[in-house]
């Protein structure tokens, strides 16, 4: 497909590798930047902000650029630099997660990665049982970095080698997903291809299609080629994929011609209308887009947008009415008809960001004075002597956010703020109070990470889950990152023996535990959170106990492989439930205690109850009395110590 770039003005743009009338390609450097945008925020507005930012604006790429791009990181992943760029950078440090993890190489010629073969034997080992995507989330990457692209090509050849080694039939079994396809055509789907009117022939193998159908869907090639085949009453399955492949690279570089298919059959009518309401949704989804992106145009885009709106012929069949387009692009009428009308409006704003052009560049000024880094105050001070201007310092605060432009000096951490802001929003309050024993079974679980080193200098982190009222450990998971899959396994695998309706699920204060997707999974299951006080592993005595009991007793560091040391935890795991006695719960196993305690009368576990209560609060008691002769001892080492200073002791 022939694109309408301003090829003459891109070529001299220095983020432009490439340019042809079928081709723009991008400096690997700012594709990397705006991928991240996109993957953060999703936010195909930003991506056009960015564009024009790098002098890459709609002018010169076209409005659907930005499209072409998010297709492109959907298809690919995370762009890779290629060996050219990489030795033109001075100080090029590798930050390609793929790369970074060592389960893909760089391809020698530069020209993108390959998976590593350890990496995709371990893929397949664990197929269909574990799907390719959730083996690499498993392996510590995000399937989005990996591309659609590069998973489908893993499936498939997943899915021949389960061929090879099962059968057809028994791979069809295992995968549920295999399909054997070969290049021709069955001979019944032949006598119904001579009859479609968009069917030119077909000699057994590939399916020609008329460039009346091209000339139809040129238009709306950004659907799925299924999509479009089911549309013409052709199913995808009688086309092989070579022939797929054909008719995408035709569609690509479609150029218009004057075939059309004439008739007023049903089957024909049926099309169009099917074809109609594609489109019609097309427009929709288009209008939506542009008023997303309004927001950041300046007025003479908008205006321009305003004209066009304006000299748009009418819709006889009243559908896109001036009114209906001006909901879907979310443009309110009265701004509408301002624009049309008062060529004054907008010149306010106009000047303003004239007036920031030209104070940009002082501050600019004042920012390369001699080659040093300068903060933000250091701007201010300096900018009367260099310049002879002086702007506020909310001012230059201003401009520089507003044109990107950061300083290294003593900036604020954006993953800071962003920290204690989840923090404030999701730290929850400590339920438990340390009142470990002072429920039923089933209505507290306890849950902690900790690090488990094995092997030759190897490390993975358990994440457990203990009962404190019976001792029973719940479960015990085991992974290679401490990441948040970790804590929402720990809370599937507590599905296995679930607490009651409304039980408190208490932990420490790590960041796992108070992200969104933890809470979220946390209120699915009908439970309380509940948080120990800050740098207080006491408030989470039984869990930890458990841990440093795991420790002393399993020698689990003899492990040699992590399947090794997840054999050894199933093991403990039994033994300390089941045949693990503990001193304080009347030298029974857990399992024991907890079927002990069910099977107390009302009468029964209330007398247990005031006996466990009775401890509770002798405990709190020693606990004020010793924290308050820890004080003392304080104040003395303090006084001792402004004696010997020779001060004088006061308060």
């Amino acid at each position: 497909m022939r694109f309408s770039y301003d090829e003459k003005k891109l070529r001299t743009n220095s983020h432009v590798r490439k340019v042809d009338p079928y081709t723009l390609m991008l400096s690997t450097e700012l594709k990397v930047r705006l991928y991240k945008e996109w993957r953060q925020n999703k936010d195909a507005g930003a991506l056009v902000r960015m564009l024009e930012e790098s002098g890459l604006g709609e002018e010169l790429t076209g409005t659907d650029y930005y499209k072409t791009l998010i297709t492109g990181f959907k298809s690919s992943g995370y762009p890779v630099y290629m060996n050219n760029e990489i030795a033109l950078l001075t100080d090029y440090r590798e930050e390609n997660p793929l790369l970074t993890s060592g389960r893909f190489i760089r391809a020698d010629n530069g020209r993108g990665t390959y998976i590593d073969l350890d990496f995709e034997k371990g893929l397949f080992s664990h197929y269909p049982e574990t799907s390719v995507e959730e083996g690499i989330r498993r392996a510590g990457l995000d399937p989005m970095d990996v591309g659609y692209q590069r998973i489908q090509k893993l499936k498939k050849e997943f899915e021949a080698r389960a061929k090879k080694l099962y059968g057809i039939n028994e791979a069809e079994r295992i995968t549920g997903s295999y399909k054997e396809t070969e290049d021709k055509v069955d001979v019944d789907v032949q006598a119904n291809l001579i009859r479609h009117p968009y069917i030119r022939e077909t000699d057994g193998t590939l399916i020609t299609i008329r460039e009346a159908f091209y000339n139809e869907i040129y238009l709306i090639a950004t659907q799925p080629l299924d999509e479009i085949l089911k549309m013409y009453d052709l199913d995808p399955s009688w086309f092989s994929q070579r022939n797929k492949i054909l008719i995408h690279s035709k569609l690509y570089h479609w150029k218009p011609t004057d075939d059309e298919v004439k008739g007023n059959s049903e089957q024909i009518l049926m099309i169009q209308a099917k074809r109609a309401n594609t489109m019609s949704y097309m427009i929709a989804d288009n209008f939506r887009d542009m008023g997303e992106r309004l927001p950041g145009m300046d007025i003479d885009k908008r205006r321009r947008f305003c004209q066009w709106i304006n000299e748009l012929p009418r819709d006889p069949w009243g559908f896109y009415t001036q009114k209906r387009i001006l909901e879907k692009t979310g443009m309110s009428k009265s701004t509408y008809y301002e624009i049309l009308n008062n060529a004054n409006y907008g010149s306010s704003v106009k000047r303003k960001a004239d007036q920031d052009e030209k104070d940009i560049e002082l501050i600019r000024q004042v920012l390369y004075y001699k080659g040093f880094e300068k903060g933000i105050r250091q701007v201010y001070m300096m900018m009367r002597g260099i310049t002879g201007a002086q702007f506020s310092i909310h001012r230059i605060r201003r401009l520089m956010r507003k044109y990107g432009i950061r300083t290294t000096i003593r900036r604020p951490s954006r993953n800071r703020k962003a920290m204690k802001e989840l923090i404030a929003r999701n730290r929850k309050s400590n339920l438990l109070m340390r009142r470990f024993k002072l429920h039923r079974p089933g209505e507290v679980r306890l849950t902690d990470v900790t690090y488990l080193d094995y092997g030759d200098d190897k490390r993975a982190y358990g994440s457990a889950s203990v009962d404190p009222v019976t001792g029973r450990l719940i479960c015990f998971v085991i992974s290679e990152n401490n990441d948040l899959k970790l804590a929402l396994d720990t809370l599937k695998a507590m599905d296995d023996y679930p607490a009651v309706h409304g039980a408190i699920l208490h932990s420490d204060q790590g960041m796992l535990y108070m992200t969104d997707d933890f809470q979220k999974a946390v209120v699915e299951r009908k439970l309380t959170q509940s948080m120990s006080r800050r740098g207080n592993c006491w408030d989470n005595a039984p869990q930890e106990s458990f841990f440093g009991h795991f420790k002393d007793e399993s020698h689990y560091k003899n492990c040699r492989t992590l399947n090794e040391l997840k054999e050894k935890i199933i093991d403990y795991s039994v033994y300390y439930n089941k045949e693990r006695k503990m001193w304080d719960r009347d030298q029974m196993t857990p399992v024991e205690f907890e079927a002990y305690l069910l099977a107390m009368t009302e009468e029964e576990f209330a007398g247990y109850l005031a006996v466990e209560e009775e401890k509770y609060l002798k405990m709190k008691e020693k606990s004020a009395e010793k924290a308050v002769q820890n004080a003392k001892e304080y104040k003395n080492t303090i006084q001792d110590k402004l004696e010997e200073l020779g001060y004088e002791a006061r308060g």
